[in-house]
């Protein structure tokens, strides 16, 4: 079995009062989860293809934020179940907040995936601690606080030209919100780019020129 990364590399800078902040490498994920990578694939592609059959006759209808929504709690129900078996697994909940937990070693959020492997961060102080690499104070009780949990996001994205099947990576970020290492979740899946192939939001429509063009022919014509 044959793992690519893609790697960042990045001098962070540390001060003295700074939370402890814990990025084991990608050789250590795939030492550590690598035996956990197929299950984990498994189990979001069936998530992915019960949101298609299920939605099959108004998923067009539905916006972006409530499809990823619904894929994240089918999958969330099914990682619940693996936790239950698998071992040095526990799913933790809190709030809204919901977290796998590997040996006390891994924290693993489910969170769709946009262009260069971000992830949509709501505006809590959880959701920011957790992007920048920090255990939430929250669950901070639960696991062993040295060495710290490294947090990593188990996240999918849907690439534009093969919407029928889901690309699946753990995700690991630094203390500054930045890419570290990713690896993808699949055998054969591919090298993750720096930029994910996902669609942009097209380009605003450049109204106020247009108007502006109009009216300076009309004021030259009436002058």
């Amino acid at each position: 079995m044959i793992w690519t990364e893609w790697r960042v590399s990045v001098s962070p800078a540390r001060f003295d009062g700074d939370p402890p902040v814990s990025r084991r490498s990608g050789d250590d994920a795939r030492r550590d989860l690598g035996p956990h990578f197929p299950e984990l694939a498994r189990l979001l592609d069936e998530a992915y293809r019960e949101f298609l059959e299920k939605t099959r006759e108004f998923a067009h209808k539905l916006e972006t934020g409530t499809k990823a929504s619904i894929i994240r709690d089918l999958s969330l129900r099914r990682l619940r179940e693996y936790c239950d078996t698998a071992p040095g697994a526990h799913f933790f909940k809190k709030g809204n907040l919901s977290l796998i937990c590997f040996n006390n070693n891994w924290v693993l959020r489910i969170k769709q995936l946009r262009s260069g492997f971000k992830v949509a961060v709501s505006p809590t102080g959880s959701s920011k601690a957790y992007d920048r690499n920090e255990l939430p104070t929250s669950m901070a009780s639960l696991l062993p606080t040295e060495p710290p949990a490294t947090c990593l996001y188990l996240g999918w994205a849907v690439p534009e030209n093969a919407p029928s099947r889901i690309q699946k990576f753990v995700v690991c970020n630094n203390e500054f919100r930045e890419l570290d290492w990713a690896l993808p979740l699949d055998e054969d899946g591919p090298t993750p780019p720096e930029r994910l192939p996902l669609p942009e939001p097209p380009e605003p429509p450049a109204e106020r020129n247009r108007v502006r063009v109009k009216e300076e022919k009309k004021r030259r014509a009436n002058e």
